[in-house]
């Protein structure tokens, strides 16, 4: 961290700006190869990669995060019928959308995620993530009539970690399935998981 007398001087030096940029650099970690077979339910929460780097809230303080692009590239291995459920947050829906053409799936219907205490936003503080529900093929869940499409729980202590619930809402809509998370951070039982972060 630089001395008092290396600080610039100028009025739109903040704070944020020189913790970030003193801050190192995330580490690059290569991409695991995503397993073989076809899952007939994905679930993703992709390290989307945000234009707010001068923030110390910023992602990729946090963790690897990755371009639009690279993401789409993905080859997501997804059964003949099969449903994805994406998180997107607000700035991203355009991306969302995108994601799920190119990975082969048609945008239904989200589930949206309100937290209980809001944090950081661009023009508002943002206190909700969108859970998008995408088919591919014909694959309706067996029932989830009952499942509502707010869901009201408790943010977890890592930063961008989903709760546990949203586990079991997936589950619940299409039970013994084969699944498989992608950008997972734990794994499961009962499901395959993939991601940098295992």
């Amino acid at each position: 961290f630089p001395k008092l007398d290396e600080i610039p001087e100028g009025k739109n030096i903040t704070w944020n700006k020189l913790i970030t940029k003193y801050l190192p650099e995330p580490k690059k970690e290569p991409t695991p190869k995503l397993p073989e077979g076809k899952y007939q339910v994905i679930y993703a929460d992709p390290p989307w990669e945000y234009d707010n780097s001068g923030i110390s809230g910023a992602a990729q303080n946090h963790y690897p995060t990755m371009a639009t692009e690279a993401i789409c590239n993905l080859q997501i291995p997804s059964a003949e019928n099969s449903v994805l459920f994406l998180w997107v947050t607000n700035p991203f829906l355009k991306e969302g959308l995108e994601v799920c053409e190119k990975w082969g799936f048609e945008y239904k219907t989200n589930i949206v995620w309100i937290k209980q205490k809001a944090g950081q936003g661009f023009y508002v503080k943002g206190q909700h993530e969108l859970l998008f529900i995408a088919t591919k093929g014909s694959f309706r869940p067996d029932d989830s009539l009952y499942i509502r499409s707010v869901v009201e729980v408790p943010k977890t202590k890592e930063h961008s970690q989903k709760p546990e619930k949203f586990y079991e809402i997936i589950e619940e809509m299409y039970p013994n399935k084969k699944y498989l998370e992608i950008f997972a951070r734990d794994k499961r039982k009962g499901w395959e998981s993939w991601g940098n972060e295992l």
